[in-house]
């Protein structure tokens, strides 16, 4: 019997591979000259340089737009966002149509706008910002008053997707106050603090009043404050300070009612609530009020949406479906498990891994495990059919690594910085290494549980005033890991541009507070500084040559979508638990238009004073394996960065287990340190699982590789 012949779409798709293929080997791509690319742009160090797009850049557009639904996984720093903003540009010259949105993180926001500036001519960038109300005035105005003849894109961060995606009622604040209004909500909020100090004054007496009397004399007070004065009589030995109190009481509280009540309803006035549709809806209206109109969606670190149940994933998918165009962004579409790349590609293609559990059974070796309550749940313990993955996704993904394509790029040089434990860290760190092994021990011990106990290990490598005792109060102590983080800053690399990173907020304001004590100049990204102005503030200052600022402090809210190649070194404080986020921090900058020959990537490992290894080494191990699966998918990643090691798994198992062999089991566990007890990671109550409603069906997207006719450009 003949065999089966392969349908009409597979021989379509193995001629657009092979189109692809050629495309990707070329190495002299030429492309018609495009109106929106300007041909210079100044620099941060003030000098003129020419634009023009790489070879490895030119294939990556030519992907772009042979296939309306593709996933660019390109290494950081190799210019990514001109890449997209060049295809956006030849699209327009074939489909004017086309009506781009750019969804990003809070600190690529801004720096979007910024790259569309520098390098775009006659593209206008509107940028989502602020409060709800103007952020609705900027979708009205962009969607609902949609002008073909003019070239804007919407750029918008995913919190915007996650809250504004449905219909919502918002505070309007656009109109003027009338005359005198701003006296009067002035008056009545003064009027309102009076009150609020006059009920706790008269709660004082009461207190006084009341506080030990006679079961008649409370329940008749309860009753009066419940249901007001009048109609039952005064209990026995209930006299006039009795009254007076009470009254004082009712009076003080009705008091305070009638000032809430006058403040609400001038802020009523001031910003009345006003019902706005969802992101969905402007789009959907501007689609049906020009017929020709199609969305092109851009998803810049999609990697964000890697959990596929998630709320974000949810709502980034509604507006991928209304689009007819779909890129994807990211330099880490693995970040720990091959389920994210499955995720991405349901936002990008959903009909190319259509269910889960085909999924799992293709691609992932499973096994049932119990967890505490009884329960028994599948989980991924490998993978395997990883060439046939790889060929599946070919079509839709391209990702080339920074040594392959970009020559011109600084060398990255990896150094371990070991810093002996000082005593009192130590002494944190046994007890709280004690406590982890302990964990691993409890058969009840939930994953959470092990995390929390494995975190204040690192806290304790990294100083001690990142853990606090049982009241609350933080240890005091220097930190060998700050104490060299200065010594760096003041001889070896005095002068020149230092990025800083840690997990921990507390450790960045503990390098914050050091450095202010030597004036060293800096800048810092993290959640407390979470308006994105403020973060594009801090890059372009640090970014600035002559600013003086020579160090930026960043946690993982500043690991992506910012460029920062100015920058020479980069400490690690301590290491992400993430390979993915590893490659996006370093990204930061190993970047094209660095004028570095070599780069230092910082590990600051803390060592006991024995010489024995502590959680940083291990974690650094555990990335190494994880470094593993992603170049297997994904290509190889980071050359020069962390040094590949055999080994796999559990990370969090295997980093306690051999937390458990390198720790010498006659050390007895430190019961107090200093008269004072570490206070434990609280266990988190399991709360109740929510019943949820089943999904409506998922509207498939029909793909066209070649919807424009592209081969003139």
């Amino acid at each position: 019997m003949d065999a089966k012949k392969p349908s009409f779409r597979a021989y379509f798709l193995m001629d657009i591979l092979t189109q692809l293929r050629e495309i990707r080997a070329r190495e002299n791509i030429l492309l018609k000259p495009s109106p929106f690319l300007r041909s210079d742009y100044t620099d941060e160090y003030g000098e003129t340089k020419s634009v023009s797009l790489r070879n490895y850049q030119k294939a990556m557009v030519m992907n772009l737009l042979m296939m309306e639904r593709m996933l660019c996984g390109d290494d950081t720093g190799l210019g990514k966002t001109i890449m997209l903003l060049s295809t956006i540009g030849y699209v327009w010259m074939k489909e004017p149509e086309y009506v781009p949105i750019i969804v990003t993180t809070k600190s690529a926001l801004f720096q979007w706008a910024s790259e569309v500036e520098k390098f775009m001519q006659g593209m206008e960038a509107v940028t989502v910002s602020g409060q709800p109300f103007k952020r609705h005035a900027l979708y009205e105005g962009f969607f609902l008053n949609h002008d073909p003849s003019k070239k804007r894109l919407l750029i918008l961060t995913y919190d915007h997707v996650m809250y504004d995606m449905e219909e919502s009622v918002i505070k309007e604040k656009s109109r003027s106050p009338r005359k005198g209004f701003a006296g009067e909500l002035d008056a009545a909020r003064s009027e309102k603090k009076a009150a609020t100090a006059l009920l706790a004054a008269a709660k004082d007496v009461f207190q006084k009043q009341f506080g030990d009397r006679t079961f008649d004399v409370s329940h008749y007070v309860e009753e009066t404050l419940r249901e007001g004065p009048g109609g039952r009589s005064v209990p026995p030995g209930w006299g006039a300070e009795d009254t007076k109190a009470l009254a004082k009481l009712i009076f003080s509280k009705e008091r305070l009612a009638a000032a809430e009540e006058t403040v609400a309803r001038l802020n009523r006035e001031a910003a009345p609530p006003k019902k706005v549709p969802g992101l969905a809806d402007y789009v959907g209206s501007m689609l049906a009020s020009h017929p020709s109109a199609r969305v092109f969606l851009v998803m810049d670190e999609i990697h964000k949406l890697k959990n596929h149940k998630s709320q974000f994933h949810t709502k980034c998918a509604i507006l991928s479906r209304m689009s007819q165009r779909v890129v994807g962004m990211t330099a880490t579409p693995v970040k720990n498990r091959l389920m994210e790349f499955f995720a991405i590609f349901r936002i990008i293609f959903p009909s190319l891994f259509p269910m889960v559990s085909h999924f799992q059974n293709d691609y992932c070796v499973m096994k049932i495990q119990e967890i505490p309550g009884g329960r028994k749940v599948p989980i991924v313990v490998g993978y395997k059919n990883l060439d046939s993955f790889v060929a599946k996704i070919e079509p839709y993904y391209l990702s080339r690594k920074k040594y392959d394509v970009a020559k011109e790029l600084p060398e990255l040089i990896s150094v371990e910085c070991e810093c002996e434990l000082l005593e009192l860290q130590e002494e944190l760190y046994d007890m709280a290494e004690t406590g982890l092994l302990n964990k691993g021990d409890d058969p009840d011990s939930t994953s959470s549980d092990i995390l929390s106990s494995m975190t204040m290990c690192q806290q304790a490598a990294n100083s001690p005033r990142l853990i606090a005792d049982e009241g609350g109060v933080p240890f005091e102590g220097p930190s060998s890991k700050a104490d060299r983080l200065m010594e760096l800053l003041e001889e070896e690399a005095d002068g020149q541009k230092v990025i800083v990173f840690s997990r921990f907020k507390k450790m960045i304001n503990l390098v914050d507070s050091m450095l202010e004590e030597r004036k060293i100049k800096f800048v810092r990204i993290t959640g407390d500084e979470a308006d994105p102005k403020l973060r594009e503030k801090a890059k372009v200052q640090f970014q600035n040559m002559k600013s003086g600022v020579d160090v930026i402090l960043l946690t993982t809210a500043g690991a992506e979508s910012i460029n920062l190649q100015s920058a020479q070194h980069f400490v690690f404080l301590d290491l992400p638990w993430s390979w993915g986020d590893y490659v996006q921090l370093v990204g930061r900058m190993q970047r094209i238009g660095s004028s570095h020959n070599t780069i230092v990537a910082h590990h600051f490992l803390s060592r006991k004073r024995d010489g024995k290894k502590t959680i940083d080494h291990y974690v650094l191990k555990a990335l190494r394996s994880k470094k593993r699966l992603a170049d297997k998918v994904a290509g190889e990643s980071l050359k020069g960065g962390l040094v590949l090691m055999d080994g796999d798994g559990d990370s969090i198992r295997d980093v306690m287990e051999q937390m458990r062999t390198e720790r010498d089991p006659s050390v007895a566990p430190v019961a107090k340190i200093a008269g004072r007890v570490p206070a434990r990671p609280e266990k988190k109550e399991k709360k109740p699982a929510l019943k949820k409603a089943a999904p409506a069906p998922e509207e498939d997207v029909k793909i066209t590789p070649l919807g424009i006719d592209f081969s003139d450009i």
